[in-house]
């Protein structure tokens, strides 16, 4: 079993005591703006998700601590939501390694109102290397030497076994989940090297592909619309141009630019689709930038709707620096694993990307088992991979890990349609070397103004020790102290 927040059941239980009058009463208290709840996920999860003690503003200034000012007059990047990938992994797990009862629970803990409403979800076209039974696909795979280049043989049917039902369901909790959809590779018979695999990055595109390949992006999203799962926006390729023993594919910038504007835009307007293009699907690494440029200046640059990132390899200013460039441009992070490549925290993650204009922060893996898993071999797991839940394969329970809790702390109250508002700044974004934290050590906030008007501010103790510090809002001050790796959420100016 999933057990209930404690925040929540302690809410439930207090409009169950207190009956009609009570509730009146606490409805006209929430009108004072400076009314502040406060939400609470600590390092060791004694508290996760909790509710706290209200905190209060006050009129007697704070001196000698950290002070965030936070200006709602200030905007800046509209925030679309948060979530994760649905992989072959997750979606496995998910349906057929957790009883209903139990499963039904998880959705609604990860979609729900009453959960931490995820509205977002990364889709593998094919198999990445998250695969449960270790063995790559596509939609069209063919004997050795064979091919297909009119699709004869495209069929979703390995996804209708328990990656469609596992969607359909999170799609039932929220309505308003949106899927963007990211290939690692196409089939085998339609690259250089006639392998899904990228080893030594010889799985180039065949020129005589690029027509097959982009009708293939118009089956697949028929395919899942008529399955009732419409894909809002895609990728071309999921990180281009990396060696990889799993599914991948080495696509140049300059053929990418050319494909999407030559190939992949006639193909889907074609077919009356118009889903929103990302281009890159990249770390955030310096030596990414001249892809991302050749890609936005180039032949392509007025079919993208954005830039997709990963956490990896360098720091978010990377997208602060792109947004100087091309300001028309959304960018989102479609893919994050904390701890695959630096000690980085979902909490730091949520906090950074907003910071650097994401409109979207969404892990990697929804759910996977104790190791890390399955994977492809010859990852053997992977141990620095955590999912949003923890799925046990031979008791079939389930868990929710630190990175559930830390998202929500941001999920849960930022709203769809909120903006980014000023906040004071205390921390740096550097990306020294693998292996270490890309924030540095002190307090790191966020602030966001709700659709309805209320205030949104995360703050984390990005620090081995306590911080004390003060929120000052309209002339009005509140103190807070923050234990080690705590993060709190405050919510204030509700209507």
């Amino acid at each position: 079993m999933i057990a209930a927040r404690p925040w929540r059941a302690a809410l439930l239980a207090i409009a169950f005591v207190v009956g009609p009058c009570g509730e009146a009463a606490a409805t006209a208290a929430t009108t004072d703006p400076y009314d502040t709840e406060v939400v609470l996920t600590s390092a060791d999860l004694a508290q996760h998700l909790t509710r706290m003690p209200d905190a209060e503003f006050g009129s007697t200034p704070v001196s000698g601590e950290p002070v965030i000012n936070v200006n709602a007059g200030v905007r800046y990047q509209q925030i679309h939501g948060f979530g994760a990938a649905m992989t072959d992994t997750s979606a496995w797990l998910i349906e057929r390694r957790v009883p209903s009862a139990a499963r039904e629970a998880l959705i609604g803990e990860l979609f729900g109102r009453g959960g931490i409403h995820l509205n977002f979800l990364r889709i593998p076209m094919g198999a990445s290397d998250f695969t449960h039974d270790g063995r790559p696909y596509t939609y069209d795979d063919v004997p050795a030497g064979a091919s297909d280049p009119s699709l004869r043989h495209f069929s979703i049917a390995h996804d209708r076994a328990y990656i469609l039902p596992a969607l359909l369901q999170a799609l039932a909790e929220n309505s308003r989940t949106a899927f963007l959809a990211s290939p690692w590779t196409p089939p085998a018979w339609m690259k250089a090297n006639d392998s899904l695999g990228n080893a030594g990055d010889r799985g180039a595109l065949l020129a005589s592909a690029l027509g097959p390949w982009a009708r293939y992006f118009v089956a697949f999203l028929q395919a899942y619309a008529r399955a009732g799962v419409p894909i809002g926006a895609i990728t071309p390729q999921n990180e281009p141009g990396t060696p990889t023993l799993y599914p991948g594919l080495n696509l140049p910038a300059e053929t990418e630019a050319s494909w999407i504007a030559h190939h992949l835009v006639p193909a889907l307007a074609g077919a009356g689709l118009h889903p929103k293009i990302y281009a890159g699907d990249l770390g955030w690494g310096p030596n990414h930038g001249g892809y991302l440029r050749t890609d936005i200046f180039g032949p392509s640059g007025g079919a993208l709707a954005g830039v997709s990132w990963h956490c990896y390899f360098g720091a978010p200013g990377v997208m602060s620096a792109l947004r100087q460039v091309a300001p028309r441009l959304d960018e989102i992070v479609d893919e994050c694993s904390p701890g695959l490549i630096t000690p980085t925290p979902t909490s730091e993650i949520v906090i950074a990307s907003l910071r650097n204009w994401a409109s979207t922060v969404a892990l990697w893996n929804l759910a996977l088992d104790p190791t890390g898993g399955p994977v492809q071999p010859p990852n053997h797991g992977c141990p620095g991979c955590v999912g949003l839940a923890r799925i046990d394969e031979r008791s079939r329970t389930v868990s929710l890990t630190r990175a559930y809790y830390q998202l929500g702390q941001a999920s849960t109250f930022i709203a769809p349609g909120a903006h980014r508002i000023a906040a004071t700044h205390f921390v740096s974004y550097t990306y020294p070397r693998s292996g270490v934290n890309v924030v540095t050590p002190g307090l790191d906030d966020v602030a966001v103004r709700n659709p309805d008007g209320s205030i949104v501010l995360a703050a984390y103790d990005n620090a081995p020790f306590t911080v004390r510090f003060a929120v000052r809002w309209r002339g009005r001050e509140l103190r807070y102290v923050l234990a080690p790796r705590a993060m709190a959420t405050f919510e204030w100016n509700r209507t």
